[in-house]
C-alpha cells in the first residue's frame, strides 16, 4: 500500500516537471524586434492553469478505472493544446495562417514541451497497464 502512494507522489512530481519547459522561449522572428514568445505567452493562462491543477488532483486523488481514464484524457490534451498554440501563435486572421512560417519559428522549448507532455501521457498509460496486469494477477 505504501509503495503505492509512493508511486502515486513520483508520477505527481514528474507531471510537475513536464510542466516546466513552458517556461522556456517557444518561438520568436528575431529577439531584438518582437522579443522572446515564452510559452507561458502562447498558451492561455487561465486554460493552462485549470488544466493543470484538475490533471494534478486526478493523479493524486483517482484511483479507480474511470478516475484514471478521465487523466488519461487530460494528459493528452497537453501536446495537443501545445501543438496548436505552438503552430497557430501568430495568426493574425485565420487566413494568413502559414504552417511552414510557424514551424520555422518555434524553438527548443516548444519541441520540448511537446517531449515532456507525451513522455508523461506515456508514463501514465505505462503505470496503468501495470496496475491493470498487477490486480489481474491477485
Amino acid at each position: 500500500m505504501m509503495e503505492k502512494i509512493k508511486k502515486k507522489y513520483i508520477l505527481a512530481f514528474c507531471y510537475l516537471m513536464s510542466l516546466l519547459p513552458t517556461f522556456l522561449p517557444w518561438c520568436y522572428f528575431d529577439e531584438e524586434i518582437d522579443g522572446i514568445k515564452f510559452g507561458t505567452d502562447i498558451v492561455n493562462h487561465v486554460m493552462m492553469i485549470v488544466l493543470a491543477a484538475v490533471t494534478f488532483f486526478c493523479i493524486i486523488f483517482y484511483t479507480n478505472q474511470k478516475g484514471k481514464m478521465i487523466t488519461s484524457v487530460l494528459l493528452v490534451i497537453h501536446p495537443v493544446m501545445y501543438l496548436v498554440c505552438g503552430l497557430s501563435w501568430y495568426v493574425p486572421l485565420l487566413t494568413d495562417f502559414n504552417l511552414f512560417l510557424s514551424l520555422e519559428v518555434v524553438h527548443y522549448g516548444f519541441y520540448l514541451s511537446l517531449l515532456c507532455s507525451s513522455l508523461m501521457c506515456w508514463l501514465f498509460m505505462q503505470k496503468g497497464r501495470k496496475d491493470d496486469n498487477d490486480e489481474k494477477n491477485k
